[in-house]
């Protein structure tokens, strides 16, 4: 009767461990695969690096003509993509500057941006 006990213990302490093992894989599985939320914030400071490169590669990568200034950016997210409508300062080579609105879309990875 005692070994039944014993061995009852020792499978009660296996399962005991086994059980937190799997909780402590399974919450570093989680946590390495879970992607982690952008702050509104970095959202922002990212589509505009997204489009000032765009307009940059629109010159041809010539930015001593044009310099840009990323004002302020309104965006709406979507599933793949964001929504966007950047106001942007021009400086001109002549030393005029001008102030318009750009939208765009640009990819949840900010690596696409079209505008339109």
């Amino acid at each position: 009767m005692q070994i039944v006990l014993i061995f009852t213990e020792i499978i009660l302490q296996l399962n005991h461990f086994t059980m937190k093992l799997a909780g402590l894989l399974l919450i570093i599985l989680l946590g390495i695969s879970c992607k982690r939320a952008l702050s509104p914030a970095e959202v922002k400071d990212n589509l505009e690096k997204a489009m000032a490169a765009k307009l940059i590669q629109e010159q041809g990568g010539d930015t001593t003509r044009l310099k840009f200034q990323m004002m302020d950016v309104n965006y709406f997210e979507d599933k793949d993509f964001y929504e966007c409508e950047f106001q942007v300062r021009l400086f001109r080579q002549g030393g005029g500057d001008t102030t318009g609105i750009i939208r765009g879309r640009v990819s949840k990875d900010f690596s696409k941006v079209t505008k339109k």
